[in-house]
């Protein structure tokens, strides 16, 4: 029964689209005529309103005749930005030429993107929709309708063409709105014009496929204050590329079997006939650890999304000229990449965001133990986790005993994380719904 409703969704959906492209306004106010003219005129001896059906199907009839002599031609490009943010407007521009010998009046032109409706078994996995009411849990229409949301792209219906001559080319301005991070695909530019009856409209379709990375969404965070210090680095001149002290040269030496060969001082070895070294000071500098939660519970998706965001406003708040940043999560196994000055900004750790996903069939434990793996590194360190159960609270827990100063933000509600165990575990509660709210807390705090 499931499965039955989903395709018959899926095919309601593909008709309303279908129709939306091929209809103008007038032409979905005169279809709906034309079928409550077919339900009242079946019985043609009682009602007279059959004139009225045979009347607008031979208007249709019509105008799809008219749409068969459009054969346009055009050259599409998108000048598209390369990187987008979820939730914020992105302007970009769409050129376009006519490649006919004949000149083109009174087009519109819109995108297709990428379709959203879900597959089944992203249908079939999504259960327990909270809020949703008993007759949208009955028909699963709750279901369809969070996936779809989450997959929609906000664009605008269509824009005017300017007229264009023959081989001449125009530009549109266009704009659009991703409501959630990941890679947003744009599969073609749809040309239409519409018949002399202002009913349906003929559609050139041109391919044009076209990707952009879309980037969490970001909150202000105040500038956090972690008071740890400095750490050694084991091989970090190789690793942190002038940060700190790692690049102070100290003095020369002679060659001692097991240097690297990169340390050769060539002139040196040269002057004196002898194999000589360069000396460095040992590397002291501040690294940071900014540890995500990706264990999302069923139902929880859009915690986790949160979660991201969360993430993704601690990367652009911790990272200085001075120090680097760890990003740690497991995904399809444990993650670490490392961001800081000679290893890149905070977009690349934003990038890397945007492609996070949650971590089905895996152990907290694996997040646990990569932590524990360079801990001793770490002078500071940010946790954003989705609740506070044991596993999390244990984590925290170890951090704090080895020395390392924590700062620990948790998704939840005010009934899974009361007040009083985030003063007792000095834990930050971010609320879904106030999550800005929360962390503008975390300054006075």
């Amino acid at each position: 029964m499931d499965r039955l409703r989903y395709v018959q969704m899926r095919m309601y959906s593909a008709i309303r689209q279908g129709l939306r492209r091929r209809l103008t306004p007038a032409g979905r106010v005169a279809l709906g005529a034309l079928l409550a003219a077919g339900i009242f005129g079946l019985d043609t001896t009682q009602s007279m309103a059959f004139q009225a059906f045979t009347f607008m199907a031979a208007l249709f009839a019509l105008s799809e005749l008219t749409n068969l002599r459009f054969r346009a031609r055009f050259e599409v490009r998108r000048d598209l930005p390369r990187l987008a943010t979820a939730g914020e407007r992105l302007p970009y521009s769409i050129s376009i030429r006519n490649l006919d010998a004949a000149a083109r009046r009174g087009l519109t032109l819109s995108e297709e993107a990428e379709d959203p409706r879900p597959t089944w078994a992203q249908y079939r996995a999504m259960r327990g929709l909270p809020g949703a009411n008993w007759l949208e849990r009955a028909t699963g229409y709750g279901r369809w309708r969070a996936l779809v949301a989450r997959r929609r792209i906000e664009m605008e219906d269509e824009k005017a063409v300017p007229d264009l001559l023959p081989g001449q080319r125009g530009e549109v301005a266009m704009e659009l709105v991703a409501a959630r991070r990941g890679i947003l695909r744009l599969r073609a530019v749809a040309v239409s014009r519409p018949d002399a009856l202002g009913l349906c409209k003929a559609v050139a379709r041109q391919e044009a496929a076209q990707s952009v990375l879309v980037l969490p969404r970001r909150y202000p965070v105040p500038r956090l204050r972690l008071s740890g210090s400095r750490r050694y680095q084991p091989g970090g001149v190789s690793l942190a590329s002038r940060v700190g002290d790692s690049q102070e040269f100290r003095s020369l030496r002679d060659y001692v079997p097991g240097d690297p060969l990169r340390r050769i001082h060539w002139r040196s070895w040269a002057k004196t006939d002898r194999p000589v070294v360069k000396e460095y000071e040992d590397e002291y500098f501040v690294r940071h650890a900014l540890i995500l939660d990706t264990f999302a519970a069923p139902g929880r998706e859009d915690d986790f999304e949160e979660a991201v965001s969360v993430a993704a406003s601690f990367a652009c708040a911790l990272l200085t000229q001075e120090s680097l940043l760890d990003l740690l999560f497991v995904g399809d196994k444990a993650y670490r990449f490392t961001a800081g000055r000679g290893l890149g900004g905070p977009e690349s750790l934003l990038e890397v965001l945007a492609c996070a996903q949650a971590a089905t069939g895996r152990e907290f434990s694996e997040l646990s133990r990569a932590v524990a793996t360079g801990r001793d590194e770490v002078s500071g360190c940010v946790c954003v986790l989705l609740g506070f159960d044991e596993n999390r609270r244990s984590l925290v827990r170890e951090l704090r005993a080895s020395g390392v100063p924590v700062e620990a933000a948790a998704i939840a509600s005010a009934r899974d994380l009361p007040d009083e165990v985030c003063a007792r575990e000095g834990v930050r509660r971010l609320e879904p719904g106030r999550i800005a709210e929360g962390l503008a807390g975390m300054g006075a705090s």
